[in-house]
């Protein structure tokens, strides 16, 4: 896991950590009856939080392959590239994100996404390639042959990183 993905995850236990304090707060009130239905909203809402950070937590682990990460020849960028949704059958198919950031903070930018579809499960973390060809510009290729051309109709620049795609 690269550390740009802590504050995605963040999110899952912001509910139960949420839900203590309240929980404490709550023991606090003086009339017994709204002291019992907030304790037990809190208990409930704790609980139901806590199934579905699990269940969500399980079909993170199943679904995202993560490549190893890219360092830029100048060390300030890093490229991340990770791929989400894969299913294990006759074609193995996901969605392929590539993320840079600062060598040294951890919030990423998405600077590319793609639906890549194999036969072979184990090319799909091969299906887009990504390197470095200086300090300031990411080439992304689906393939070896090709045209080097923007991703977009613009020009795509992210913290003075150009992207470039080869199709």
């Amino acid at each position: 896991m690269d550390i740009s993905e802590i504050w995605n995850n963040l999110g899952y236990f912001t509910a139960p950590l949420i839900v203590i304090p309240l929980f404490f707060l709550s023991r606090r009130i003086h009339r017994k009856w709204l002291r019992l239905i907030l304790c037990s909203g809190a208990i409930l809402l704790f609980v139901i939080s806590g199934i579905f950070l699990l269940i969500d937590g399980f079909w993170l682990m199943k679904m995202t392959v993560r490549r190893p990460s890219v360092v830029s020849p100048d060390g300030r960028h890093i490229a991340v590239a990770l791929w989400t949704g894969v299913i294990w059958d006759e074609n193995c198919a996901a969605n392929a994100h590539i993320f840079v950031r600062d060598r040294y903070s951890p919030i990423a930018s998405e600077v590319y996404t793609h639906e890549v579809v194999q036969r072979q499960c184990s090319d799909i973390t091969k299906v887009p390639a990504f390197r470095w060809l200086d300090d300031h510009h990411l080439l992304v290729s689906k393939s070896d042959n090709g045209q080097i051309k923007d991703c977009s109709p613009g020009s795509i620049i992210v913290d003075g990183i150009e992207i470039l795609c080869q199709e």
